[in-house]
């Protein structure tokens, strides 16, 4: 299709007839992986310590999947886009240009009229050149219940998908203790006075709709930058630090969770009528402790039950046998 894939500004349809096949923009549009920040695990607290003062985004590797009527037009592809190390993509449905590096070739399948070819790009550049933040802007109605940093994730036009409260609520898994295991003893010795929980990765099923293709970057990058910024933070003898650590809000049963972006990694885009991206967002709750949950009585219309003083609220645990 003629435009829709500019290489160094030229056409590749009108050059080599080579078109993108359907799903090849889905790592275009996902956020890059976090790189692995420091991290002290203390055998005697529940998470880990992470280093969040400085944190950086990682190379992501970019799969395009191209469609030619013969190896001809292939072969003008390969020679073009291996000349250099780089080379600028432009999809202009996408309103978006990719400074890209070839890595491999994936795949090539033949059919009767029609010839497909995998290759893998690495984008060396995470961040959208001169990119200057803007609030996100939402105009279709969406439910709420999910916040980051209390912004609900609907004002960027993001919606939790069923599945994921499952994920929010799964108990991490032990930290070990001392243990010892002697070969001339049955079973083993352990050290179980103390039960401390390890971190655990959250993976969030979402879902983006924006109206326009300029909308939905808008709010994505800005969802990306909340996830990522430095904010402000004071530690427990008044010093001011800078910490990328984020704290996620569930409304449903009222906990929040701090926790930090990780990766992110696309399911389906389709550009029909407005933009879907349904996406996993992964994040790492750094400290998870469930006997802190508060389990309150609420109505069948989800609304909390309070005291006849109109005071407090119902907590089940008290009245637990």
């Amino acid at each position: 299709m003629k435009g829709q894939l500019l290489i160094d500004e030229l056409d590749m349809y009108t050059k080599h007839g080579i078109s993108i096949i359907k799903g090849s923009y889905n790592n275009l549009v996902a956020f890059p992986t976090l790189k692995d920040p420091e991290k002290n695990d203390w055998p005697e607290e529940d998470g880990q310590e992470f280093d969040l003062s400085v944190v950086a985004l990682d190379t992501s590797e970019i799969s395009i999947e191209f469609g030619f009527r013969d190896d001809l037009g292939f072969g003008g592809l390969i020679a073009l886009i291996s000349d250099m190390g780089y080379h600028n993509f432009r999809f202009p449905i996408l309103g978006r240009t990719y400074r890209l590096r070839l890595l491999s070739q994936n795949s090539y399948t033949i059919y009767p009229r029609l010839e497909i070819a995998k290759i893998v790009f690495a984008n060396d550049f995470p961040h959208e050149a001169n990119y200057e933040y803007q609030d996100p802007v939402n105009s279709i109605a969406m439910p709420k219940g999910y916040e980051i940093d209390y912004k609900d994730l609907s004002d960027y036009g993001v919606i939790v998908l069923p599945g994921s409260n499952a994920e929010i609520l799964k108990t991490p898994a032990v930290k070990k203790n001392l243990l010892q295991n002697f070969k001339r003893q049955d079973g083993a010795i352990y050290d179980g006075e103390v039960v401390k929980f390890q971190t655990k990765e959250v993976s969030l099923k979402c879902l983006m709709r924006a109206g326009t293709i300029e909308a939905f970057w808008r709010n994505r990058n800005a969802l990306l930058y909340d996830l990522t910024k430095l904010s402000a933070k004071v530690d427990d003898e008044g010093y001011e630090y800078s910490d990328a650590e984020r704290i996620f809000y569930c409304d449903e049963w009222s906990e929040s969770y701090p926790c930090y972006y990780k990766s992110c990694q696309t399911n389906n885009f389709l550009l029909n009528n407005g933009v879907w991206w349904e996406f996993t967002l992964k994040l790492v709750f750094t400290s998870f402790r469930i006997g802190e949950t508060d389990f309150l009585l609420a109505s069948e219309a989800g609304e909390f039950i309070i005291t006849e003083d109109g005071i407090f609220y119902i907590d089940l645990k008290n009245y637990a046998n």
